[in-house]
Formats: C-alpha cells, sequence, structure tokens
C-alpha cells in the first residue's frame, strides 16, 4: 500500500524500521516533511486530519504495531500471572501492563482473547524485539504455552470517528452495531473480500472506531476498499501527528514516556488497569507495598498556554520559580488550540486547579492541571 497512500500525499516517517505516514500533504502541497522547533505550516494539514477523526472517519495505516500470538492449554494461568490486570473474557479485549518486579511498567498490551486457549497481544512498534525476548524468557519449561511473533503476517488499518460504521458496516458480514459488538470487544471475518480479519473495537483516538487486522496479502485490496466505501463519508487518511495529538485529548499514556521501567503503575495513573484482587502477578507485592508507604508523585494533564512553539517532552515544570517535575510527554491540541502535556508531578501539585509554569523554549508559560481526559472525560464517544 505504500505507493497508494503516496498518492495521497503521504509524508513518511519510520517506527522501528517500518515507514509509517506522519501527516498528509492535500494536493498541491509538497509532501516533504517540515522540520522546526516552532509551528509550521504542515500543522494546518495535521488539524484537518484531527477534525476529519472527531467529526467525520478517519483511516490510520497501523500495520508496524507489534503483535503476537499465545495459545495452548496453559496459556491462561501463564498470561494471567504475568499482567496485572484481568484478563477479558472469550470476544472481548482488555488493556494490560507487564510489570517489573519493583513495579514499574516494562510492557503495555491490548489483549484480545478469540478464544479459550487464544489470545492475540498488540503493542507499541519500537517494544517489538524487545517484548518478545522478555515473554520468551517467561515461557513455562512443559512446553504447554506457544508465543509467535505473528508482526509480519498481518497488516492493519484503524477505521475511527463517529462515521466509522457508516464505513465498515457496507463491507463486512459482523455486525457492528452497539448490542451486537460493544466497546472493547474482538470479532473475525470478512471485510471487503479480505477473509480472516480480526476486528477489535478499541482505538487511541477515543472514538468510536475498530482496528483491523488482517492477513498481509489483503492490504492493498482493503485499502482500496476502505477509501471507497469511506468517500461518502469524509475520510480521510491519517498520520502520526495527528495521532498523538488525539491520544493527548484523552491523557491516554504512551509507553516509554508517561510509562516506563522507572515509575510505577501508581506514578503512570494505571490503577483502572491494576487488578491487586485477582491473585499473583509480576510485580504485584512491590505495588502492594507502595500503596501502603503512599506515592509521592503521579502523572497529571496540564493545558498551557502555546504561542508558536509547543511542549515535546522533558521540559521543566515550574511553581513560584521552583523546579518541581517535568513533562513526560506534550504537543498541540488542534481540538482545544492550546498544549495538552503529561507531567510527573509532587501529589500535593497534580490536583485540577493547580497553577503551574512550563518552559517551552527557553521561556515560561502558563500551565494548569486539568482533569485527566479533556475531551469526553465520561468516554461516551466510544460507544456511539
Amino acid at each position: 500500500s505504500y505507493d497508494r497512500l503516496s498518492q495521497l500525499g503521504a509524508v513518511w516517517d519510520v517506527l522501528n524500521g517500518w515507514e509509517m505516514p506522519s501527516w498528509f500533504a492535500p494536493a498541491g502541497v509538497e509532501a516533504r516533511n517540515i522540520y522546526g522547533w516552532r509551528w509550521t505550516p504542515k500543522g494546518n494539514h495535521v488539524a484537518e486530519e484531527v477534525q476529519a477523526v472527531r467529526q467525520a472517519v478517519g483511516l490510520v495505516e497501523m500495520t508496524p504495531m507489534t503483535k503476537f500470538e499465545v495459545s495452548g492449554p496453559g496459556t491462561e494461568a501463564w498470561l494471567d500471572g504475568i499482567l496485572a490486570n484481568k484478563l477479558p473474557r472469550p470476544g472481548r479485549v482488555a488493556l494490560a501492563h507487564h510489570l517489573t518486579r519493583a513495579g514499574g511498567v516494562q510492557a503495555e498490551y491490548v489483549v484480545a482473547r478469540l478464544q479459550n486457549g487464544l489470545f492475540y497481544l498488540i503493542s507499541t512498534p519500537r517494544a517489538e524485539r524487545c517484548n518478545f525476548d522478555d515473554l520468551s524468557r517467561l515461557l513455562p519449561q512443559s512446553g504447554n504455552v506457544q508465543l509467535r511473533n505473528v508482526t509480519d503476517d498481518r497488516g492493519s488499518f484503524t477505521i475511527v470517528g463517529p462515521k466509522a460504521r457508516e464505513v465498515l458496516q457496507p463491507l463486512t458480514e459482523v455486525d457492528l452495531s452497539n448490542e451486537a459488538f460493544p466497546w472493547f470487544s474482538v470479532r473475525s471475518g470478512t471485510v471487503g473480500l479480505a477473509s480472516d480479519v480480526r476486528l477489535l473495537r478499541v482505538n487511541y483516538s477515543g472514538e468510536l472506531g475498530w482496528e483491523l487486522y488482517h492477513p498481509l496479502c489483503y492490504q492493498r485490496h482493503l485499502l482500496d476498499a476502505l477509501l471507497a466505501s469511506g468517500e461518502a463519508h469524509g475520510l480521510r487518511p491519517v498520520g502520526l501527528q495527528a495521532l498523538e495529538s488525539l491520544r493527548l485529548d484523552k491523557s491516554y499514556r504512551a509507553m516509554y514516556r508517561d510509562m516506563n521501567p522507572e515509575l510505577s503503575a501508581w506514578e503512570s495513573g494505571l490503577d483502572r488497569f491494576v487488578s491487586l484482587d485477582k491473585g499473583d502477578f509480576i510485580g504485584r507485592a512491590a505495588l502492594v507495598a507502595k500503596q501502603k508507604q503512599g506515592t509521592g508523585r503521579r502523572i497529571a494533564t496540564l493545558s498551557i498556554d502555546t504561542d508558536g512553539a509547543s511542549a515535546f517532552a522533558f521540559e521543566g515544570v515550574y511553581r513560584d520559580g521552583e523546579l518541581v517535575g517535568h513533562v513526560t510527554s506534550a504537543g498541540y491540541s488542534y481540538s482545544f488550540c492550546h498544549d495538552i502535556a503529561l507531567a510527573l508531578l509532587p501529589l500535593e501539585l497534580a490536583a485540577p486547579g493547580t497553577e503551574l509554569e512550563v518552559s517551552i523554549l527557553g521561556e515560561r508559560r502558563s500551565a494548569k492541571v486539568i482533569a485527566d481526559s479533556p475531551y469526553d472525560p465520561e468516554g461516551l464517544r466510544g460507544r456511539m
């Protein structure tokens, strides 16, 4: 699909050796990346991609995502002893973390239970080798669990936005209604003429949407089918830069930045994905101990007054001229027209309403702690 996405104006970036569209240049605009510490005209085009996802529908090329299959009679018990969240039931999906012994975040997985004894795990492209090595070392000697790296076997597109169902439903016999296919579910079926497509009703944008994981041989055909079906609904191809802005609107944590082995799951604010009551898992004892002694700092969401340049990561956060924390990831929100940042702060400064400053290119900018997920805090959009 490289040539087809290039025809659509893809400006290519690299992720773990894969090329991925960073943004799409419209007709008449050179498809070449524009680098700068300050805002550049490409922001106007990224803004249109964000708007398409929020108001109509976008298509995101997600093929580089890391993909594993875990199978065998011992799979449930094995995964349950590794992941901090409860495993999903058959046909359901969960977000689950593999923690370090000290309670830090080693990996984040979207876990789909296709059937009893067969799980599909998806993680960031940057973690493919690392995650596979970590899980391989934990495999039981009995051989009753098989782990396969199937990253190269399947392509992936996300169809996301309020019109996603209207684009996808004519292409598949799978019932995409809320009743038949609720949020955080997985189904397998045919899309277009592509068979054995795994449809996951999850996404990184907080809108109605499905991630499609199809045998790679269908990649070009499926792309054409999705583009043709989406034409009547205002479908736009969407790149990584728009996706970054969309996920910051939702305060979704990014692996290696807002979650990493150095920060505990509590510090990263992953409380709702940690099930201390489910039995033992790697890192549980450390988290229980940290819970008793109390966590002194935590990731919070900030809004930052922005003018001509944006925060990115590792900028200092100040209170009354004193350095009190740092930004873990940030960028411009095209939904709110100011920067949104995730920042590691002392607990006493992490409450919404706290006034702070963030240093951007040597200038202190006014910032304020806001509640997580400033866009659609109730999470109703994904359940439309």
